[in-house]
């Protein structure tokens, strides 16, 4: 059950909310869960920003353009599988959902075009970099930090060492991103580690045992020495 209150007064560690016409089974349900956990979200007052919605109805455009399907149904499709996997589902629009909401979306719906391979023009590298788990999509489907390019390329932000096999170097730990040739050659070795990632605000990301699994970069057993 969710319900929208008031808060009427807040003393240490107690909070008493107000809440408007209950009905009977409501009630009864509150009657019967007192003591027991729940959660409460807090609204800031902050909305969705013009950039936030710009963003999110120019995938929708490019999502449906490539499928070839409606931007309306894109857009309800889109919506209600992020509805479901909520913690807390709820419906909301586009029009004045928090500001917290808008940026789960956006990150949701980058996430569906990066599995399934759409390709977007919408310039989303500011928001893909903000993020951890966007820049892991990235990585696992290697497309470059910088411009977007599929079929991307591996490498390593920390210095491995000359003359040594990476697949035999335990890579757990070290920092890594996906670049494509061009940033790869007259970018990061022209302009320096430092240089290349204040120019471009690019993030690398950590390598994990699974990563490395997945994405096959080392022998087995390489992880345990």
């Amino acid at each position: 059950m969710q319900e929208t209150g008031f808060i009427t007064s807040f003393n240490d560690d107690e909070i008493t909310i107000r809440i408007k016409d209950l009905s009977n089974s409501q009630r009864y349900m509150i009657t019967n869960a007192v003591g027991s956990q729940s959660t409460m979200y807090f609204d800031d007052g902050r909305h969705i920003t013009v950039d936030q919605r710009k963003k999110i109805f120019a995938l929708f455009n490019e999502i449906a353009e490539y499928l070839g399907y409606t931007q309306v149904n894109v857009e309800e499709i889109l919506k209600i599988r992020f509805i479901e996997q909520m913690d807390n589902p709820v419906w909301f629009s586009f029009s004045n959902c928090s500001i917290e909401i808008a940026k789960q979306f956006l990150e949701y719906e980058i996430t569906f075009c990066i599995q399934n391979e759409i390709p977007f023009k919408t310039k989303l590298m500011d928001e893909i970099q903000q993020s951890y788990a966007l820049r892991y999509q990235l990585v696992m489907h290697r497309i470059c930090f910088v411009c977007g390019k599929t079929h991307a390329q591996l490498d390593h932000a920390d210095t491995i060492g000359m003359g040594r096999n990476r697949r035999h170097v335990n890579q757990v730990g070290y920092y890594a991103w996906t670049l494509c040739d061009k940033h790869h050659i007259s970018g990061k070795h022209n302009d320096g580690i430092t240089t290349f990632m204040q120019k471009y605000q690019v993030k690398p990301i950590k390598l994990t045992p699974e990563m490395i699994d997945k994405l096959n970069l080392a022998d087995k057993g390489a992880i345990n020495q």
